[in-house]
């Protein structure tokens, strides 16, 4: 994990700072490594705070969808090739992130495909109360 902390202040067009508090904006970056479809255990629990920014690094041997379905994100993914997934943790709770791999149409295809859609989660993210 990465832990970067970004400040914001706001500024009046003046160049005098707003009369409102400083706000501390932390990020957090992950990296998960998925072969055949799973991910090792160190890395299946994603902690963050209410209110941090996350960034999931993704990177899969195999072509898919990773469904993050409580936040309404997906990611495509192709072989090998990294992608990035970043948004910011408004809901507290805790939420699956899902591998969706990708399977040619055919009819039996199909069938494996519905069947593997809502399998056991690929990771959890935890969002914990600031």
């Amino acid at each position: 994990m990465i832990l970067t902390v970004n400040v914001n202040a706001q500024w009046t067009t003046q160049g005098g700072p707003v009369n409102a508090p400083m706000v501390a904006t932390t990020t957090k970056s992950f990296t998960l490594h998925l072969i055949n479809g799973k991910v090792d255990s160190r890395e299946s629990l994603i902690r963050v705070t209410q209110g941090d920014l996350v960034d999931i690094k993704v990177q899969s041997d195999l072509p898919g969808e990773l469904h993050l379905h409580a936040y309404r994100l997906k990611l495509p993914i192709s072989d090998n090739n990294a992608q990035q997934l970043s948004f910011k943790a408004n809901a507290s709770g805790k939420f699956q992130i899902e591998w969706h791999p990708k399977h040619n149409q055919t009819s039996d295809s199909q069938h494996q495909a519905q069947s593997l859609h809502h399998g056991p989660a690929l990771a959890s993210l935890e969002v914990l109360p600031p």
